[in-house]
């Protein structure tokens, strides 16, 4: 009897049979892999999320931006009243040199015609 290589044993492994233990093992190691992946996405989302909700007063991002908001406008219309009262002050000081140049000029016709 010649050995041509080849085991005829019964319940050896045979190549179909270790590439179909090798299939399981891969796809267990990528369910588990799967498994630890979601668990630490879900774990930094949550984590994510705390730290969002800790960013804003009471977790409240659109009251945070509300009042942003408002205080944007509340700024604006007092840039509009500090310009006002800086433009009234500036054309009441403009008419007080032209009356005052005016006044200067009739005193001198005055002083002038009185001679």
């Amino acid at each position: 009897m010649t050995y041509d290589g080849r085991e005829r044993r019964n319940g050896t492994l045979t190549e179909d049979r270790v590439a179909l233990m090798i299939q399981e093992a891969v796809s267990e190691a990528l369910k588990n892999h799967e498994q630890h992946l979601l668990l630490h996405i879900d774990k930094q989302f949550a984590g994510l999320k705390q730290s969002f909700g800790d960013a804003f007063p009471n977790g409240d991002p659109h009251g945070h931006r509300i009042a942003h908001e408002k205080a944007i406008a509340d700024a604006t219309q007092w840039h509009k009243v500090r310009q006002g009262v800086v433009e009234k002050v500036a054309s009441g000081g403009i008419w007080a040199a032209i009356l005052f140049a005016a006044l200067a000029v009739w005193e001198a016709i005055k002083r002038e015609a009185g001679k």
